[in-house]
């Protein structure tokens, strides 16, 4: 999903100006930061009605309070579907480290760090670590 509007913001600071608008009608000069109202409320409805949930990378800069509200509503979603019978894996240092500032790594199924990893694994790819370890000639 795409989100539909976007938090903006003139510049790449918790001081910047902020404002509200389509994603798709973000003005020069000014950058999406988080997902806006509209994306967080389709974001947390299709959340809580999945069975299997894979969060790969927070939904704004969650580390400056003033984007950080989208990455929270979405760890709330999860939080609930989780709670009502959900698999929810976190995958990338990001998402892990989201969910971790948030205190939410105890109420999701399982939370790596591995992100690329994560889903290159998920593709059924060969990762060189694994590969490593399963060779015999060591």
């Amino acid at each position: 999903m795409i989100p539909v509007d976007s938090i903006i913001a003139d510049g790449f600071s918790n001081d910047a100006n902020v404002d509200t608008c389509l994603s798709h009608h973000i003005p020069d000069n000014w950058m999406g930061l988080d997902i806006g109202p509209n994306a967080r409320e389709q974001y947390a409805d299709v959340i809580r009605n999945s069975k299997t949930i894979l969060w790969n990378g927070p939904m704004g800069v969650f580390e400056m309070s003033n984007f950080a509200v989208g990455t929270e509503f979405v760890a709330d979603a999860v939080v609930d579907a989780t709670r009502l019978g959900s698999y929810s894996l976190i995958g990338g240092g990001d998402s892990a480290a989201a969910v971790n500032q948030l205190g939410y790594a105890d109420k999701v199924s399982y939370v790596s760090t591995g992100g690329g990893a994560l889903l290159e694994y998920m593709e059924g790819k060969t990762l060189p670590g694994v590969a490593a370890i399963e060779r015999d000639d060591y």
